[in-house]
């Protein structure tokens, strides 16, 4: 489980990502998005500046990534397939999240004190990082201006709630 000062570094950064989206005028599930892309980049890096962080912070890592991931595909991106000018939006990103999917698979099947993991995690650290600007300054905004902010709004909870019980099936990150 991270310690209270990992906790308050992931937070504090979903919180500036959220100012960030809100700023840029992202809001409901956009603007969550966006908080989640900060915290999971703060837990991301502070395992890469801090290798000795791995096992205490990849539980958590990875119930983040794949919840956030499958909560898209579940909630937010077969609302914006209703929209024709979004559906090439929707396919690549179905594309990336197999990819970031099977990724964190290869790196939960690898043992942490291995070169191999390093190597998989940082991998994994550039998909994340390539996923994240393309979905916050191209895709969410493109969503937010098509959908307009009220449906933005109506699918955030969704998406939360769905998210919250894929984390619970990947089990206590503690």
């Amino acid at each position: 489980m991270p310690n209270r000062m990992d906790s308050m570094i992931s937070k504090g950064a979903g919180v500036v990502k959220g100012v960030e989206a809100r700023l840029h005028g992202l809001v409901g599930v956009f603007k969550t998005l966006s908080e989640q892309h900060g915290e999971a980049g703060a837990l991301l890096k502070r395992v890469k500046s801090d290798p000795d962080k791995r096992s205490e912070l990849w539980p958590k890592i990875r119930q983040a990534l794949v919840s956030h991931e499958k909560g898209e595909l579940a909630e937010v991106y077969p609302v914006m397939r209703e929209y024709p000018e979004l559906r090439s939006f929707c396919d690549q990103h179905e594309a990336e999240a197999g990819q970031l999917s099977a990724q964190i698979e290869r790196i939960h099947a690898t043992s942490m004190s291995t070169e191999t993991w390093t190597q998989l995690f940082d991998q994994l650290c550039e998909m994340v990082d390539r996923h994240v600007q393309e979905e916050q300054n191209q895709i969410f905004p493109k969503a937010q201006d098509v959908m307009g902010a009220p449906r933005a709004e109506q699918i955030g909870p969704l998406f939360t709630a769905t998210q919250k019980k894929i984390a619970a099936t990947l089990g206590p990150t503690a």
